[in-house]
């Protein structure tokens, strides 16, 4: 995976991308058609005003998706939710599995 990083990809992704959500976070996805999934990460300052805080949970969720097996050729925008604030790391990690099993974006489901 790598990462997302210019507003215009971000931008693009929430335009034209499609919506899942769980509890701890929700995703915007589009197919791009070619290899490899860049994913980036939304936590902004209406989830808490403290960067620290909100690094931490980007951290958090950085570390949760590394071990997911994503399929190729997609964008990914990972937004983040209130509940992810206090999430315990296991509930956290077992709501991305959850998040992208119904987004079909597992690397042995067909979507």
């Amino acid at each position: 995976m790598q990462a997302l990083r210019r507003r215009s990809e971000f931008e693009q992704v929430f335009a034209s991308g499609k919506f899942a959500q769980g509890r701890c976070l929700a995703l915007r996805y589009l197919l791009r058609g070619e290899a490899p999934t860049r994913v980036g990460f939304a936590v902004g300052k209406r989830l808490d005003k403290r960067a620290v805080v909100r690094n931490r949970v980007r951290r958090q969720l950085r570390s949760a998706i590394r071990d997911v097996p994503v399929r190729a050729g997609y964008d990914i925008v990972v937004l983040a939710r209130r509940a992810a604030l206090g999430a315990d790391f296991t509930v956290l990690k077992a709501d991305v599995r959850a998040v992208f099993s119904k987004a079909a974006l597992l690397e042995g489901e067909e979507g």
